[in-house]
């Protein structure tokens, strides 16, 4: 599952490097290990050989040949699944407390997600054993007060002292009666603002500290005017808290990919212009209609 951050005001990041022979990503810090896959396409069946740095001193090399579900079910590679790596961090590099960490495969390469900046201190610790990523990134980047939307019935843990209102387009009651029996039973969260989530019309400018939108944008007609307006109503470094499913491992992953002009021809024109060519898509890869 994809996890953004959008900081309003953000520095620059520089972009990473282009793939060669080899792909992969580095995932991030768990219990003191980096973990990550990467893959030989020369050679799919050999486990690729994965360098760690940090600066220029080389910390580990590992083979990517541990088995990883996610990978099996997106049939990289040759299919087995068989590209995962995890090396343990030395004590004298995590007594640093905050560092640098670079994935090279095959000498060659450096993966996605490299370099990657790890944090540990009592105000960003490393994740736990079984934490999910979201409460994880919330301890991190989440204090004083903002919004979540779309939450219903799974929102999203919180911080300590953290406190949110919960935004979406319809009631409570509204939304009962258009979900029917999809909530019969189950608890969903109070909706404090009702507003659509693509202007935010009854949230003011520059009051909020974060709005969180998870598995939200991928609905919207007009994603990037959302995204205007989630900065719009942030202060100054405030954080839009991001997430979205991974397309491999979804019920429409046969659509393609949607191009950024596609999406900015949305915002320019409305998304009306663009409804019936949606429908359509869905209709033949989703639910295998055959074209009328």
């Amino acid at each position: 599952m994809p996890f953004g951050f959008l900081r309003k005001n953000p520095a620059p990041r520089p972009a990473s490097a282009a793939a060669g022979r080899y792909e992969g990503y580095l995932d991030g810090v768990e219990a003191g290990f980096v973990k990550g896959w990467a893959l030989d396409r020369q050679n799919p069946s050999a486990p690729a050989s994965v360098e760690i740095f940090h600066g220029k001193d080389l910390i580990a090399t590992v083979p990517a040949g541990q088995h990883r579900l996610d990978l099996l079910r997106a049939r990289v590679g040759d299919g087995s699944g068989n590209f995962g790596f995890a090396a343990e961090l030395p004590p004298r590099l995590r007594d640093l407390r905050s560092f640098t960490l670079r994935a090279v495969a095959g000498g060659e390469t450096e993966l996605s997600n490299s370099p990657l900046q790890v944090n540990e201190d009592p105000n960003h610790p490393f994740r736990r054993p079984g934490q999910h990523v979201r409460i994880f990134l919330g301890e991190q980047y989440l204090t004083g007060s903002g919004l979540e939307i779309g939450a219903l019935s799974h929102p999203l843990r919180l911080p300590a002292g953290v406190t949110v209102r919960y935004v979406d387009v319809k009631s409570v009651e509204q939304l009962r009666a258009a979900y029917g029996p999809d909530l019969q039973g189950i608890d969903i969260v109070p909706v404090d603002i009702v507003t659509d989530a693509h202007t935010l019309s009854a949230v003011p400018d520059a009051s909020q500290d974060f709005v969180i939108a998870n598995q939200v944008l991928e609905h919207l007609e007009n994603p990037l005017l959302a995204l205007e307006n989630f900065l719009r109503v942030l202060k100054p470094g405030g954080i839009a808290f991001l997430s979205l499913p991974d397309q491999r491992f979804t019920f429409d992953s046969a659509r393609p990919i949607t191009p950024f002009a596609h999406l900015l021809d949305d915002y320019r024109l409305g998304p009306g212009q663009s409804r019936e060519t949606h429908y359509r898509e869905w209709a033949a890869l989703v639910e295998n209609t055959p074209a009328a």
